[in-house]
């Protein structure tokens, strides 16, 4: 009986470790984890989560127009709004990817 716990442990332990499937033309796993569930996979902010917190629509060109990365990395480090910090999750070359796959929501809407 101990050997059998033993063996579904280290399944279960290899399941966890192994690393996310991930079609090319989908968001990363940081932004599925932690963007996703407001701004949805699109980016549009029209998540039910999204909704009730009024989540920015990150494919609005206009917006991103009017905004620069520093200010992208701010709201994703100390967070915004209804926003909250990333800071503690992400690192500062997790939160750069972030911004720029951000910036590439704009270029696929247009």
């Amino acid at each position: 009986m101990p050997r059998t716990n033993a063996i579904a442990a280290l399944s279960f332990a290899a399941v966890l470790a192994a690393p996310p499937l991930v079609a090319a033309d989908e968001r990363s796993e940081n932004f599925q984890m932690f963007c996703s569930v407001c701004h949805g996979d699109n980016g549009k902010g029209q998540t039910e989560e999204g909704r009730k917190k009024k989540a920015r629509d990150l494919t609005n060109a206009k917006w991103q127009d009017t905004i620069d990365d520093a200010r992208i990395v701010r709201s994703i480090t100390k967070g915004h709004e209804k926003m909250p910090s990333f800071e503690k999750k992400l690192s500062a070359d997790e939160i750069k990817a972030l911004v720029a796959e951000v910036r590439s929501l704009a270029k696929k809407s247009s």
